[in-house]
């Protein structure tokens, strides 16, 4: 059996090795104009705002993902009064998908390939559209499925706002801009997976389905054999998920079992559904739903036998190693929330959904009613995910996963040994969180936040952590029809934090009050706990500060300070400004500190006039490496500023292809000159130096995924 085992792994390996050659083969260079046309399904297209989006395919099969801006309400109605499968002219920057940018970021190139999205179609133009008359008989009845979903999604949107949300995720698998917002406690309880359609899901469609045939008078076998054409069907209403894919196989192979008198295992069911996925779909193994998906259902082959509660604790304990390395934290409730809410969400919710989508059209008046009901269970989740007990673990190796997964497995199959596992999991559990929350180096760590500033600071044994600004998108004045529904961004910084097992930012330094700067402030302060705040003085009476900031700050101290100001476990001199100012760029607060070998200074948008005034006060003031002024701009960077500190390596913090032409190729130039050498987070992505208290040092850089003891 092993020997098929591993037979079977080569074989799967081979074969994802060699659709992930296919699609970077497939995928086309970068064309700075490019125009074609394109096949669109109407449940693609998303606008929110003046923003759109959808993914078309190319006469040649490459699959893209498009976005742009509209330019007026008119064309914004005409895109969404599309309801057939359209061939679009469109016109636009072809782009290939970028690694993350940052060090445990959402692999976003990973799960368009596992989408089979090979490129990105950028700043796009859609000129005009046509409906798509396939002759293909298979395109045609997937243009049909796609079509009725884009109807269920008008449909739903019809919906109270709280009812809207649930039945679009529980009916036709579609989240819209709301539901990050409205089901953050069920994320946070680690219940998400009840709105991911999967076998709960494909229960309700089989049964709904075998009375509607049954009031129709028809056997059981035709039942079964419509119920083996329609189950294909609603994978592409449900929206194709990997836990739909296997649920519906699953199903469909015990329906077809029965029909030829053939006694499969549940066993035999799975590995024949996990091996046709994997064929079709390699990528579904790397994504946290297709893993939890497969493990679960496997489990439950063995645990199905056990109560409630005690399958529930099971499920939860084997799939914490896969939990933790995809979102570092876990929820001491979440075993209690999944025995409580399920049998809630299976016998109550589900049914308060579907009734109100059933009988919407006829009785508006009662989905506002079963609405009062929902709102109650959504009440008691939120209620519950707002109890202490949120633990930020941080994110294990995959190797430390792969031991804790083992590990948990074993406990539940040989029950005679399961005393000595427990005690063996428990210990490997507290090591990985000691060695995760204390570790032995420091680091200095530029986040790319796109066109804007945010660094981590975090002493050896996380002795101290400061964050110095939070990156956040500029705003532009927009007229009403072109404003979208406010959807929180989270600062890259947290995801990074929450990786790194911190749940708690001693001090959050604040440079000045562009958007660029401290845009992602608010929803930082209201995502972990700060101790202080640290502000150039004046910025508190700034617009930016009293909007982004202040209504957050919560139990935060905050301290508007001076030059040579000493703030409690602040590991920085702070060396700017040195009068009241407004929050603006030439008021931006500086920093100066050392750690590990080096001087570093931080000097958030400071103009050149502002340097020079720092080496006028400071004419001892030395430091090797400097996080250069305005992302590069030629309004800083001053030569003799750079040259007095002795500068080797200037750090730029600025987006790719951003609007101000960043870095300006005169600050450029200057460092050439001066011989400093130049990184840049549009480059290497996320910067980080390491640093421990006997001396060593080493830097590493996410895009070139490699590490260096020294870039002097």
């Amino acid at each position: 059996m092993i020997y098929w085992t591993i037979a079977i792994g080569i074989c799967f390996a081979g074969l994802f090795w060699w659709h992930s050659a296919s699609l970077k083969q497939h995928t086309m260079p970068n064309q700075a104009n490019w125009q074609g046309i394109l096949r669109v399904q109407p449940d693609e297209i998303k606008c929110q705002g003046d923003y759109f989006q959808f993914t078309g395919i190319d006469n040649d099969h490459h699959q893209l993902r498009v976005s742009g801006y509209l330019k007026t309400e008119q064309e914004k109605r005409r895109l969404e009064k599309i309801r057939h499968p359209v061939k679009m002219l469109v016109r636009g920057q072809i782009q290939t998908i970028d690694q993350p940018g940052n060090q445990n970021q959402f692999n976003y190139r990973t799960y368009c390939f596992s989408k089979g999205i090979t490129n990105l179609l950028s700043k796009t133009t859609v000129v005009n559209w046509q409906k798509n008359r396939s002759t293909n008989p298979i395109e045609a009845i997937l243009g049909l499925l796609h079509t009725w979903r884009n109807d269920m999604r008008l449909y739903c949107q019809q919906l109270p706002k709280l009812m809207q949300t649930y039945a679009l995720s529980l009916l036709i698998g579609f989240k819209d801009e709301a539901f990050d917002e409205d089901m953050e406690g069920v994320t946070t309880l680690g219940l998400l997976h009840l709105f991911s359609l999967s076998g709960l899901h494909v229960f309700y469609f089989c049964s709904l389905l075998k009375q509607f045939f049954l009031r129709l008078r028809l056997t059981k076998e035709t039942t079964n054999i419509l119920l083996i054409l329609f189950l294909p069907a609603f994978l592409i209403i449900g929206g194709g998920s990997g836990s739909l894919f296997r649920s519906i196989m699953m199903a469909e192979l015990g329906i077809l079992g029965t029909k030829l008198k053939k006694r499969h295992t549940q066993l035999n069911v799975w590995s024949m559904t996990m091996l046709v996925n994997l064929a079709f779909d390699p990528y579904v193994i790397l994504s946290m739903g297709g893993q939890l998906s497969y493990l679960l259902s496997f489990l439950l082959i063995f645990v199905g036998n056990y109560s409630s509660f005690k399958r529930a604790w099971v499920l939860n304990i084997v799939s914490l190693p896969i939990i933790l390395f995809h979102t570092y934290q876990w929820h001491l409730l979440t075993s209690f929330a999944n025995f409580l809410i399920i049998p809630i969400f299976s016998n109550f919710v589900m049914p308060l959904v579907i009734a109100s989508a059933a009988t919407f059209w006829l009785m508006p008046q009662l989905s506002d009613w079963l609405t009062m009901g929902l709102q109650v269970f959504h009440q008691l989740v939120t209620l519950l995910s707002k109890l202490p007990g949120q633990i930020v673990f941080g994110k294990p190796t995959l190797g430390f996963t792969a031991i804790l997964l083992i590990i948990s497995l074993a406990w539940v199959a040989f029950p005679r040994y399961k005393k000595h596992f427990r005690w063996l999991l428990l210990g490997c559990y507290l090591s990985g969180f000691i060695w995760i929350h204390f570790p032995l180096h420091g680091e200095v760590t530029f986040v790319d936040v796109g066109q804007g500033d945010s660094i981590l600071v975090r002493m050896p044994f996380n002795h101290s952590v400061t964050v110095i600004d939070t990156g956040g998108k500029v705003g532009f004045l927009k007229p009403a029809w072109a404003k979208g529904a406010e959807k929180k961004h989270l600062p890259p910084v947290l995801d990074y934090l929450h990786s790194l097992g911190i749940s708690r930012i001693d001090t959050l330094c604040l440079s000045h009050q562009d958007a660029d700067h401290i845009g992602d402030a608010g929803v930082l302060l209201s995502k972990i706990k700060v101790s202080q705040v640290i502000i150039p003085k004046g910025m508190e009476n700034s617009r930016g500060f009293q909007t982004k900031v202040k209504p957050y700050l919560k139990k935060a101290s905050l301290f508007p300070v001076l030059a040579n100001q000493k703030i409690a476990n602040l590991p920085f001199e702070i060396v700017h400004p040195f009068t009241e100012g407004k929050g603006e760029n030439h008021d931006s607060l500086t920093l100066w500190g050392k750690f590990g070998t080096d001087n570093f200074i931080f000097s958030g948008d400071l103009d050149q006039a502002g340097e020079r005034e720092i080496i006028a006060r400071y004419p001892q003031l030395q430091a090797s490496i400097a996080k250069l002024g305005h992302h590069g701009s030629k309004t800083a960077s001053a030569k003799d500023y750079l040259d007095k500190i002795r500068v080797k390596i200037g750090v730029i913090s600025a987006g790719k292809n951003n609007h101000y032409g960043h870095p300006n190729p005169e600050t450029l130039q200057t460092l050439k000159e001066l011989k400093i050498q130049s990184l840049s987070t549009i480059d290497e992505g996320m910067i980080s130096y390491y640093f421990t208290s006997q001396g060593f040092t080493n830097w590493r850089f996410v895009r070139r995924n490699y590490e260096k003891d020294t870039v002097h």
